[in-house]
């Protein structure tokens, strides 16, 4: 294998595109000097997990997402939100001008009270139509019964009641006037006086009266009504017929006002609850708990129904698709484990779903992948390598900068008994800033880090640094 130098390393390592998983840390590093007085770095070399290529990218998404638009128009009063605000579902975004709203709901307020009103009094007018029909009814009744007793004629039982009524008129009416005749001529020989005189001759004429009236009443029974008296009492039914047909009309003409009256209610009713709605909607909430991404309105501007006025995601959990060529995406399966680089950072995440139709214009399958995101520092927007399998070999992994190669062999300064030994390394793979060394270095050994460029084989490395080695190779 040719060896490189070490500018050559450097930029292999710089222009790696996607990053290399490291699965555990490094041993810690100890500072000291050499005998030049600069300052050196000596770390301790270990056996760590090689990690996988990362050969797959994406772009951060929040896993919960919605943009949020008014419902209303209006002149925008105030927002009560910036971007990275956290909100809670329900939470009040923005409120617009509420006045002319306002002024709709009143005046559906006050056609909705003069519909209510119209049914109380469409219900009055129903109610005393019921009680016209009531007494039409009764009327009716009491002609037709007065017209069948005149039709029929009188009965023997009233008949012979009022032949006695009248021979005890007669009785009555004889003795009243015996009894006065007596005071009269008493009166006239002075016995009594002209007030009982008076009062015999009135009780007379009383008696005499309530005989006459026995006497007619006998004699109509006798004689039955007459032609005129049914007639009478025949156009009687038919006018109370013609109340109850009034009664009930008036009565139809009520329902139908109270039919119209209460779909008058109802349409207001409908008014009102569109006029309180389109009120409601001027204030504009969060449909779900997460946190502004966007903010695309501020105060004063005008506001429409159906333009977007701010992004909400849920970025506490963000999710990644993945392209996945096709020839590869058998040996993806749902709730896998997927290694998520940023910047260094590793995270694992989840696959959550495998879309089920090839991209047409790149080949690949995308895998939504599920990654927590408790403290919020990993932001939608930011591009991400991922890597499915993890591989737990392990090799000495050196840092970059510790390596040194000047066209020959490259190499490293091992720290042995206060001294920097030169010691030739073969490398293997460049993982994440650190090279692989396939041989010359051993588990446990010391190499010096940083400051390795200005030293010579031999050096003296520590505290109280002497003087150059006789050991040097060079």
């Amino acid at each position: 294998m040719k060896l490189l130098n070490r500018t050559r390393i450097k930029m292999l390592v710089t222009g790696i595109t996607l990053a290399m998983v490291v699965s555990g840390c490094s041993s810690a590093s100890e500072n000291t000097t050499a005998k030049s007085g600069q300052p050196v770095q000596i770390q301790k070399v270990k056996m760590q997990p090689l990690a996988n290529e990362f050969n797959l990218a994406g772009t951060l998404q929040a896993s919960n997402q919605t943009a949020v638009s008014f419902e209303a128009d209006g002149r925008i009063l105030n927002t009560t939100v910036e971007v990275g605000d956290r909100v809670h579902k329900g939470a009040v975004l923005a409120k617009l001008d509420t006045s002319t709203y306002q002024l709709q709901l009143a005046r559906a307020k006050a056609a909705m009270d003069q519909a209510k009103a119209g049914i109380s009094q469409a219900d009055a007018s129903v109610q005393s139509a019921q009680a016209s029909i009531h007494t039409a009814q009764s009327q009716i009744n009491s002609a037709q019964s007065k017209l069948r007793e005149l039709n029929n004629g009188a009965k023997k039982q009233e008949i012979v009641q009022a032949q006695n009524a009248v021979t005890a008129a007669t009785n009555t009416y004889n003795k009243k006037k015996a009894d006065a005749a007596r005071t009269q001529s008493l009166f006239q020989a002075g016995a009594v006086s002209l007030t009982e005189n008076e009062n015999a001759q009135l009780e007379l004429t009383n008696a005499q009266k309530s005989l006459s009236d026995a006497q007619e009443q006998l004699s109509l029974l006798l004689a039955g009504a007459s032609q005129e008296q049914r007639a009478q009492a025949s156009d009687g039914v038919d006018q109370a017929r013609a109340g109850l047909e009034s009664a009930r009309a008036t009565q139809q003409q009520g329902l139908a006002s109270k039919a119209q009256a209460q779909a008058s209610y109802k349409d207001a009713l409908v008014a009102y609850e569109q006029s309180a709605l389109a009120l409601k909607k001027t204030t504009l909430t969060s449909p779900i708990a997460g946190v502004v991404i966007e903010k695309k309105i501020s105060d004063g501007q005008l506001g429409s129904s159906g333009s977007e006025a701010f992004i909400i995601g849920n970025i506490s959990t963000l999710k990644v698709l993945l392209p996945v060529p096709d020839s590869e995406i058998l040996s993806w399966k749902k709730n896998q484990k997927v290694n998520i680089s940023l910047y260094n950072e590793i995270r694992t995440g989840t696959v959550t779903q495998i879309y089920p139709s090839t991209n047409s214009k790149t080949g690949s399958i995308n895998v939504e992948v599920s990654i927590p995101n408790p403290e919020l520092n990993w932001k939608p927007g930011q591009v991400i390598s991922a890597s499915k399998s993890i591989n737990q070999s392990k090799a000495l992994l050196v840092p970059v900068e510790a390596v040194i190669s000047t066209g020959d062999d490259p190499y490293v300064f091992k720290a042995v008994n206060g001294k920097a030994i030169k010691t030739a390394i073969k490398l293997g793979k460049v993982t994440n800033n650190q090279l692989e060394v396939v041989s010359g270095l051993q588990a446990g050994d010391q190499i010096v880090t940083q400051g390795a460029g200005t030293l010579f084989s031999g050096d003296l490395i520590g505290n109280d640094v002497l003087g150059k080695s006789e050991e040097s190779s060079e």
